[in-house]
């Protein structure tokens, strides 16, 4: 793909911990695709101790590595990636999650769409790995409901109103504009929403890009369980998750999210999705409680 993009300063930003396969696996990728030796990389390892970091520093020296001491999590390894390369003079940013798999022009793709387009802020959208078929990633659309995914058509690049941040192109002006993403609000997920949310507002339009999609590894965290509602075990986990600042069931995340999207109404989703978790740990405790199995 003949672009100009070797020729605008592009960082990209990866943020790890504990999981140096799928790290591995992922600058491998990146340097099969010819990334490594035209763009800037830069992984931040936020306190493994699987030996991520000295596995990088070995395999790859010619990657930037920044540390943390465990405590930055997604948001905080973010900004701390984004703050290095604007100081080295970046002039697009790239957020990449680890476990995802690119075409060799996928962020060609994006940047040439950004030189292109200013005030925009693109991504990518990715399909599970073991379902090609399936949506992991990608643009969403704002609805009354919430925000919903949206599949870009093949070889189109379509309006929408949020990203996920597995893979973002991210220009230099959103940086001046902004600043970095907000740790004290969104520490671990939900950062990537809200900084795009108000770069939406100040002014940038975000669009999906469906030309070159990526793979996205299966996964699933204990932090935020995909399928919450019919989540197994402790009847009193859920509940937990709901008051842990780093999970994605975050009272305080969703609170953040839903007022800066919806404001007053937003309020209302918040009750609606709250109610509904206090509702399935009662029922979960009295199913505990009350089964034969308990009162043997």
């Amino acid at each position: 793909m003949d672009t100009d993009q070797h020729h605008a300063t592009t960082y990209i930003v990866i943020p790890v911990h504990n999981r140096k396969a799928i790290t591995l696996k992922c600058l491998q990728n990146l340097q099969q695709n010819g990334n490594l030796e035209h763009l800037k990389v830069v992984v931040i390892d936020d306190g493994s101790t699987d030996n991520t970091g000295e596995s990088i520093c070995t395999q790859y020296p010619y990657v930037t590595l920044l540390k943390g001491d465990g405590n930055l999590w997604w948001t905080g390894a973010i900004a701390l990636g984004m703050e290095y390369a604007y100081t080295q003079g970046a002039e697009y940013i790239i957020w990449l999650n680890d476990d995802c798999e690119l075409l060799p022009e996928t962020i060609p793709s994006l940047v040439q769409f950004c030189q292109a387009t200013p005030g925009a802020i693109v991504g990518a959208q990715g399909f599970s790995k073991n379902q090609p078929d399936q949506l992991a990633f990608g643009g969403k659309r704002k609805t009354w409901q919430g925000y919903r995914y949206i599949q870009a058509e093949p070889n189109q690049i379509s309006p929408c109103d949020l990203l996920s941040g597995n893979i973002v192109c991210i220009p230099r002006t959103v940086v001046d504009k902004m600043g970095y993403p907000n740790i004290q609000q969104t520490p671990h997920y939900g950062g990537d929403s809200l900084y795009l949310l108000r770069a939406q507002k100040a002014g940038f339009k975000i669009f999906v890009d469906g030309r070159y999609p990526a793979l996205s590894m299966p996964g699933e965290s204990f932090l935020y369980p995909s399928n919450w509602l019919a989540s197994n075990g402790d009847p009193g986990q859920l509940w937990k998750l709901v008051f842990n600042p780093y999970s994605g069931l975050s009272w305080r995340l969703w609170l953040r999210l839903n007022w800066e999207a919806y404001s007053l109404w937003g309020c209302v989703m918040f009750l609606k999705k709250y109610t509904s978790i206090a509702l399935i740990t009662v029922l979960r405790y009295c199913q505990h409680f009350f089964s034969p199995k308990a009162q043997s």
